[in-house]
């Protein structure tokens, strides 16, 4: 039995045979006394949540001899006890029962004895002998439930007379886990490490498709690693990639721009797709539904300026709900920049004159600190009032051409005015004229900058 979960496991999960081995030396039989505490740790998307259920719904299809609970979904100690109870006891809340959960447990000692009852009284005690797991999930979230919850949850085998063991599965290890006061048993340690490369390779093998040539699609797998990986060191969001791109990637083939055997010709023409998913798909600025309705519009026949600002289209709908005209965007752009900049520093980032910016740059005086030895973030500050006539500079600065005589600005920014982009701010001078604040988000404002291919952060002091 042993050994057939063992090789089951194996294949299901590349690069995990010592720590499977390790788990199944621990387990052992149904009988077999067992550690109090097993703690699995390692980065996140390592397999370990994942490795665990699987290990256990194979040991016991039954699932009366463990109790996965999540800390997520168990935010309070009261759940996290009764979710527990209901597995071993094998009871289900229904409709029959009106959704009662086996045993009320308003605290430690609740539990302690409803499991001694369940475990030790029931049955002439014959089920105490049976090893039962308590398998918590996103365990270092115990932390923050009270001092004492997890030194108690490790010393349960000692606390009921039961064969209990407590597995924590976490992203933190011990040393920044272990109580503080003391008095809590070291558990047995699993770590779950990153992946290798090969590894990552091989499990996302899997999810080759099964009209696909797997040497093929693994070519293409290969070539995704080699772009991503530095940024994207969660094996599920490259897995995510993968099966957004590929399609992608194939398309030129079913549309005999080229074949199977011209790899660079094919990852020239998905060129476009790789730069807009690493900008807009892996920061979730749009959403897998969105993306895949949106990628089938395009196709490599098209221009690939044409399909890359197709795709920077997608996500301009659910970001910035309002439909500005041309120049009038640029306005939000300018009022941003004046709420958010020093007035000091509009020479620097908006001067025409290329030598006296650079003059001006060689002798810039480092950025002025706070009390904790940080520059002065003006996003934690808020937005400042400005002038009108200061955002019109700013505007006709970083405005690629001159605005069209036609165009009406006093007009337009009534209009933000109304659409409460823009707030007037009440002026002790009345010969200042009118002053107004920003009132758009900074990923607003970047959402509407990429709309004109106007790269915002650069003249943003916080960032520059």
């Amino acid at each position: 039995m042993s050994a057939e979960l063992a090789s089951h496991l194996v294949s299901e999960f590349p690069g995990r045979n010592e720590q499977i081995d390790q788990l199944l030396a621990l387990l052992g039989q149904p009988d077999d006394p067992t550690p109090p505490g097993i703690f699995v740790y390692g980065p996140a998307a390592t397999g370990k949540s994942s490795v665990v259920r699987e290990l256990f719904e194979l040991y016991n299809p039954d699932g009366q001899q463990y109790a996965l609970v999540n800390c997520i979904e168990c935010f309070t100690p009261r759940l996290l006890f009764e979710r527990t109870l209901n597995s071993w006891a094998g009871h289900k809340p229904s409709p029959s029962n009106r959704y009662a959960n086996y045993a009320r447990c308003e605290n430690l000692v609740d539990f302690v004895n409803c499991i001694r009852d369940l475990l030790v009284v029931a049955d002439g005690g014959r089920r105490a002998n049976d090893t039962h797991y308590m398998v918590i999930d996103q365990a270092e979230r115990l932390r923050d439930r009270g001092p004492m919850l997890l030194t108690s949850l490790l010393r349960l085998s000692e606390l009921t007379g039961a064969n209990i063991s407590v597995v924590l599965i976490s992203n933190v290890i011990w040393d920044k886990f272990r109580p503080r006061h003391g008095g809590a048993p070291e558990p047995f340690a699993i770590c779950f490490p990153s992946y290798t490369k090969q590894q990552i390779l091989d499990i996302v093998a899997k999810d080759c498709p099964a009209d696909e040539p797997m040497p093929f699609f693994m070519t293409f797998v290969d070539a995704i690693y080699e772009v991503f990986h530095r940024n994207c060191v969660d094996l599920n969001e490259l897995r995510h990639l993968v099966a957004m791109l590929y399609p992608k990637f194939v398309q030129p083939v079913f549309e005999k721009q080229a074949t199977r055997s011209e790899f660079p010709r094919l990852f020239k023409l998905c060129q476009p797709y790789f730069s807009a998913a690493s900008e807009r798909l892996y920061l979730r600025e749009i959403s897998t539904s969105e993306w895949q309705k949106n990628s089938a519009i395009a196709s490599a026949k098209n221009n690939p300026d044409d399909i890359t600002h197709s795709i920077y289209q997608m996500a301009e709908g659910s970001t910035d709900s309002l439909d500005l005209p041309y120049y009038t965007k640029f306005l939000v752009i300018a009022s941003y920049l004046a709420s958010y900049n020093p007035s000091r520093l509009d020479a620097q980032y908006f001067s025409r004159g290329s030598g006296q910016t650079g003059k001006r740059r060689r002798g810039r005086k480092p950025a002025a600190e706070n009390s904790l030895g940080g520059k002065d973030r003006q996003q934690l500050l808020g937005p400042k009032s400005f002038a009108i006539e200061r955002m019109l500079a700013i505007f006709y600065s970083i405005i690629a051409e001159p605005a069209d005589s036609s165009v009406d600005v006093q007009i337009q920014i009534a209009s933000l005015v109304t659409l409460r982009l823009l707030s007037k701010t009440p002026s002790d001078d009345k010969l200042d004229g009118i002053k107004c604040k920003c009132n758009v988000s900074l990923e607003s404002v970047r959402s509407i900058s990429r709309s004109v291919k106007f790269d915002v952060d650069r003249f943003l002091y916080d960032f520059a």
